[in-house]
């Protein structure tokens, strides 16, 4: 079971991409680039507000050794790239979530080692880490320039294989949220009882805290939404690799599994917020 969802996930997440890449408009990564505010803030949150969060959070459960440093590199880790498809479904900016996506994944080999460091827990060596990272960016650009590049060269046949790609992708997109919990169900049980609250209440502070520095740096609504996903949605699999494999620590994995399913249903719930916002105000809830 466990190498099946092993080979679906990765190719998942490509035609996820791939979708993604076909609806994608160049000039929404370029306007997040040229105004940067709304990049800015979600780096904050990310690299500085998400660890400080979670260690406040781990020292109010009373949380120690692996499990306060499990938690710290869950908030850590780099954004995952399923939060550029659930930027999407969410009326968000998709060209600021792949810029997300791709700097806090670049920068993840400095940046967690250097939180690592502050949790007492020994850092992994950049080069591991630079290998998982961009090998995971590898799966998400990839696909995405591709549909860029098919857009642009062949515009109408692009506009048609998105319509009939679109409906696979959301299938896709839940598929891969019930196949986290078939894949950390195990794990979940035998370690939830400990740490499970306290991962509970950092998934639901992550969004949180993304919406009050959205509101207080007067970002757009879209930009909102984007940085609320970007925000819940880690890269867990970063955050196993890094506890099983660098550090030869399990332990270390244990409130990342947790993550790995709380933070799909905190999504879904953020997208399901967005749908209802749009019904009310009779928009379309996903971008077009």
């Amino acid at each position: 079971m466990t190498e099946i969802l092993s080979s679906f996930l990765p190719a998942a997440m490509m035609v996820l991409m791939l979708s993604l890449g076909l609806k994608l408009d160049p000039g929404e990564v370029s306007r997040a680039l040229r105004h940067p505010r709304a990049l800015a803030v979600g780096l904050l949150v990310q690299i500085v507000g998400l660890p400080l969060i979670a260690f406040a959070v781990a020292l109010g459960f009373g949380l120690e050794g692996v499990l306060l440093a499990g938690l710290i590199l869950v908030a850590a880790s780099p954004g995952g790239v399923t939060s550029n498809y659930a930027a999407l479904l969410v009326r968000g900016s998709v060209g600021l979530s792949v810029s997300m996506t791709f700097v806090t994944s670049i920068a993840a080999p400095i940046t967690l080692p250097l939180v690592l460091v502050a949790t007492t827990a020994l850092a992994p060596e950049a080069g591991g880490l630079w290998k998982i990272s961009l090998g995971m960016t590898g799966v998400a650009l990839v696909p995405l320039l591709f549909g860029l590049a098919a857009t642009r060269a062949v515009p109408r046949l692009s506009a048609r294989a998105s319509k009939l790609l679109d409906p696979l992708a959301k299938l896709l997109f839940l598929a891969m949220v019930l196949a986290t919990f078939a894949q950390n169900w195990s794990a979940m049980q035998g370690g939830v009882a400990g740490t499970g609250p306290a991962v509970t209440l950092f998934a639901l502070l992550a969004p949180a805290l993304a919406f009050a520095a959205a509101k207080l740096a007067r970002v757009t609504p879209p930009e909102r939404r984007t940085l609320m996903v970007e925000a819940t949605m880690q890269n867990v699999a970063v955050t196993i690799f890094v506890a099983s494999t660098l550090l030869d620590q399990p332990g270390l994995a244990i409130p990342g599994l947790i993550y790995a399913v709380e933070m799909n249903v905190v999504a879904l719930l953020v997208v399901g917020g967005a749908h209802l916002a749009a019904r009310r105000k009779g928009l379309r809830p996903t971008a077009s």
